[in-house]
């Protein structure tokens, strides 16, 4: 008699095995909104505190651009708003976070107009179509060169079209940003149970 395991035995053992392993991973990824959250905010705060040193440093005056559901970082080139050339300033895209930001105690609003540079060099002609054209870079956070940041709230949840599969305690996770005019730059985690 031959002892040892038919091809059966060993396929049934190895799927066994694999739905044991998809389990554990799906368990053990519960909390995976939660951490894409975290990176998102800890992302933001780094980039920030990045662009701050970097215009500190250079001299130049940056800000950050938000959309509904991205923002990315710009620059002032010669009195115009402008995509920021580093590509580690890139545009961030936001998916699967709902945002609110508070800038300077006021609530941000997508669909309001932000105002233009036109606006703070008055002395420079005006050229409607360079303006419309920089409208998507028109900072709704300044950076400046002399290390000081437009003080902000910015909160980031988990997206509402994701609650339906979250516990309540994940769908109250949220994490808030806080900066302030001296260029600090905080993360707090805010559990509501």
């Amino acid at each position: 008699m031959q002892s040892g395991f038919t091809l059966i035995e060993v396929m049934l053992v190895v799927l066994l095995m694999g739905f044991v392993a998809g389990y554990a991973l799906f368990t053990a990824d519960s909390s995976a909104p939660q951490n894409k959250l975290k990176r998102g905010a800890q992302k933001f705060a780094a980039l920030t505190e990045l662009t701050l040193d970097k215009a500190v440093l250079s001299g130049r005056d940056y800000g950050v651009a938000f959309d509904e559901k991205q923002y990315h970082f710009v620059e002032l080139v010669e009195q115009r708003w402008q995509a920021a050339e580093d590509p580690l300033l890139k545009e961030q895209s936001l998916t699967d976070i709902d945002m609110s930001l508070e800038v300077e105690g006021f609530a941000w609003l997508p669909d309001l107009d932000s105002f233009a540079s036109s606006d703070i060099f008055s002395e420079r002609d005006i050229d409607r179509e360079q303006d419309e054209a920089e409208k998507p870079h028109v900072p709704q956070l300044l950076i400046l060169s002399s290390g000081e940041l437009t003080p902000f709230i910015l909160k980031f949840a988990i997206a509402q079209h994701l609650h339906d599969g979250l516990t309540q305690r994940q769908q109250a996770y949220q994490i808030e940003i806080n900066g302030n005019s001296l260029g600090l730059v905080e993360l707090k985690v805010l559990d509501e149970h």
